[in-house]
């Protein structure tokens, strides 16, 4: 985009603290080039936590009043040309997003959803007619959505037009240059890393089966849980597995700090995700920036990110034997373990830098404003 064209672009997103998937995806896009392509103001609508997750709350309400007031204030007086929504399509926040974008779109600004999630589809089918027909008028006025991967993409066949799909992956910074010291468990324990929310949808539970599994055909191994704890009954369950394989479960907590995740990532063999419900997973490409061989559930994006038995073993997900097999066959071969360690920091650097993010999002914007001076493209 030459600097006399440069569109003006609000963004609606959320910045960390916490550090979860969509507030790290928009600390990547601040701090790539693409705020210095266009003409660009961040509105941090932060509603989420670990503690308030699903639930609405009077602090919750206030904020949404305080974001709208400024989001509609902006457009009225900064008048961008687009509106980069912040959305994921769960049945919770509906009524949320339809009053952004809807607001956006009536005071004639193109809005596109930064879908970060792959509900849209699922969502759909599971709201009334009278609602369904709110989001069908939300998709066909919305100027476009930009996705994580293919497979988000084909959520929308039948609900919007494709030409206005934009597949943009994540990206994470680079922390090879870091000099900082691999935390290993001690006694020249082979180690399985966990790094994730502990929570059901995230698969702590088949995490969990699997790490039984593991320890009891293995005396070398040492299991590793980092995160935030979802409640009482994944706490409790921690403990169970703590007391029955003494000293070789490891619970190291929330971690935010970039230098503690990367040293806990150094100290690793093996990196599991067990996740049950996720789009992309951003902790998959810190274990490959850290050149970590993978274990990963096959959901979302995910066979996206692993390819091919090169870069990961792909289980379906909920299978805790399949999770398991998969672990130790790795952990039973160095060689394997170093290659495709090796093969995940290529592809890290080839696709999910940082750098790269800011090329991705302005190529997008490109493709979306040669769409909307085309009004026969732009009507479908």
């Amino acid at each position: 985009m030459s600097t006399t064209s440069k569109p003006k672009i609000l963004i609606c997103g959320v910045l960390p603290p916490p550090y979860f998937g969509h507030s790290v995806i928009y600390k990547m896009l601040m701090a790539s080039s693409f705020p210095a392509s266009v003409r660009s103001r961040f509105l941090n609508m932060h509603f989420w936590s670990y503690q308030t997750n699903k639930k609405v709350t009077g602090g919750k309400i206030f904020k949404m009043v305080k974001y709208y007031l400024e989001y509609v204030a902006t457009i009225i007086f900064w008048q961008p040309r687009y509106v980069l929504y912040n959305s994921s399509f769960y049945p919770m926040p509906f009524w949320k997003d339809f009053l952004f974008c809807a607001t956006g779109i009536i005071l004639g600004r193109r809005v596109v959803f930064h879908d970060l999630g792959q509900y849209v589809r699922e969502l759909h089918d599971g709201l009334l007619p009278w609602r369904r027909a709110l989001l069908k008028w939300l998709l066909r006025h919305a100027a476009g959505s930009i996705v994580m991967g293919e497979s988000v993409r084909q959520t929308y066949l039948g609900l919007m037009d494709d030409r206005r799909i934009f597949v943009v992956p994540g990206v994470v910074e680079d922390t090879m240059a870091l000099d900082v010291e691999a935390n290993r468990p001690g006694q020249g324990l082979l180690n399985v890393l966990y790094f994730s929310h502990m929570s059901r949808a995230k698969g702590i539970f088949v995490a969990f089966e699997a790490a039984a599994g593991i320890l009891r055909d293995r005396l070398d191994v040492m299991v590793t849980f980092a995160g935030p704890i979802e409640n009482e009954e994944v706490a409790q369950r921690l403990e169970e597995l703590q007391r029955m394989y003494l000293g070789r479960v490891r619970y190291l907590g929330y971690v935010e700090d970039v230098r503690e995740r990367t040293a806990i990532f150094r100290g690793a063999d093996v990196f599991m995700f067990t996740t049950l419900r996720d789009v992309f997973g951003l902790v998959l490409l810190h274990a490959m920036a850290e050149s970590l061989p993978i274990v990963a559930s096959r959901e979302g994006t995910i066979p996206e990110i692993l390819p091919d038995e090169r870069h990961g073993l792909l289980f379906t997900k909920g299978d805790s034997a399949a999770l398991s097999a998969g672990i130790l066959a790795l952990l039973g071969d160095e060689g394997r373990r170093r290659s495709m360690g090796a093969a995940n920091r290529r592809r890290f650097e080839n696709i999910y830098r940082q750098e790269l993010y800011g090329d991705y999002m302005t190529a997008a914007f490109r493709k979306l404003e040669g769409l909307c001076i085309n009004p026969a493209v732009n009507a479908g």
